[in-house]
């Protein structure tokens, strides 16, 4: 499966008059220059994150939502999304245009307000897509469908293999969804019979895709042993017996690349992200939020809150082609990626 065909089933499900600002913002988006400082009077970002909710019912490794929480002040409920948090957010010019959401967690499907959440960005005209562990979603999929979600992607792990070897077929019949798995090197290397066992599995379901996620050093343990670059050889065959075995069913984001890498991610200008306080992710390669003045949705004006420091910082190191990358954008794999 190619990146253009795996959004334009997504796409088809879009509202044209709705969508129309949105896909007018992103044509703007691609024909203005990149700069170092944004101005929302030339365009807004067109791909919105939402962490929906801090709480999970796995607890992976290579994910730190459970350790976030600890460390924020107030509980839970503070960080969890309802209706009413999401239409403030969405009344921001920095949301209001985003053609394609994602509602993040922690696990989304815990929130207890998610129907009524998707059934309002459907009707603003967004894409919406979740990405959850399935674990309740067969008690979920049904009303998630009526409220006009576009894409549902299935987080595959050995934790929540079970429950999704029992519903998966069901949920697929009512709403057909995409799966995802994140590729640690050891895996690739020494288990790579698993891996093609998991795809097989996921096919045989009913699936629409397989799409992988390249490990990257987060979460409570992050371990840089753990990524895979473009050279390693044991990728460069897996991939090959997968794309033979599955024909146009594996969607591949780029490797870790070696060497020297032009700087394309388009992250910084395209995405933004938040949580249900309002308080702002730096990026999608990082579970970091803004820190200081302007870190917040809801106390700064928009040019101010899309030119924190910090963003306003890694975007010169971007695009200054004299420059090292910034230094958490080394080990991501969309480094080199131009995006869509």
């Amino acid at each position: 499966m190619t990146v253009f065909s795996y959004y334009f089933e997504m796409a088809k499900r879009v509202q044209p008059l709705k969508a129309a600002p949105k896909v007018w913002n992103y044509v703007k988006f691609k024909k203005c220059k990149r700069q170092t400082r944004m101005c929302v009077r030339r365009y807004t970002p067109q791909i919105g994150a939402l962490l929906v909710t801090m709480r999970c019912n796995l607890n992976c490794g290579y994910c730190s939502i459970g350790e976030t929480l600890s460390k924020t002040k107030g509980s839970w409920r503070d960080y969890e999304a309802t209706l009413e948090k999401v239409q403030r957010i969405f009344e921001n010019p920095l949301f209001a245009n985003c053609i394609l959401l994602d509602l993040l967690g922690g696990e989304p499907l815990l929130v207890e307000e998610l129907d009524r959440i998707v059934a309002y960005l459907s009707r603003r005209g967004h894409l919406i897509n979740t990405s959850t562990n399935g674990i309740l979603l067969s008690e979920r999929i049904a009303d998630l469908k009526r409220a006009g979600i576009s894409r549902i992607n299935v987080s595959l792990y050995d934790a929540n293999r079970a429950v999704l070897e029992r519903d998966i077929n069901n949920i697929n019949r009512i709403f057909p969804v995409h799966v995802s798995y994140v590729l640690l090197r050891s895996q690739v290397e020494r288990k790579p019979e698993a891996i093609i066992e998991t795809t097989r599995f996921a096919k045989d379901a009913g699936c629409l895709s397989m799409r992988f996620f390249m490990y990257r050093p987060m979460g409570t343990n992050p371990n840089i042993g753990e990524i895979i670059t473009d050279a390693n050889p044991a990728f460069i065959e897996l991939k090959a017996r997968m794309e033979s075995a599955f024909p146009g069913f594996c969607l591949w984001p780029a490797p870790v690349k070696v060497g020297k890498v032009e700087k394309l991610c388009p992250q910084l200008w395209q995405r933004i992200g938040c949580d249900a306080s309002g308080n702002m992710v730096v990026c999608c390669g990082v579970e970091d939020m803004s820190k200081g003045l302007n870190s917040n949705l809801f106390d700064g004006s928009p040019d101010d809150i899309s030119n924190h420091p910090t963003l306003v910082g890694m975007r010169k190191l971007l695009l200054d082609p004299t420059s090292e990358p910034p230094e958490i954008c080394k080990t991501c794999n969309l480094l080199g990626d131009p995006g869509w």
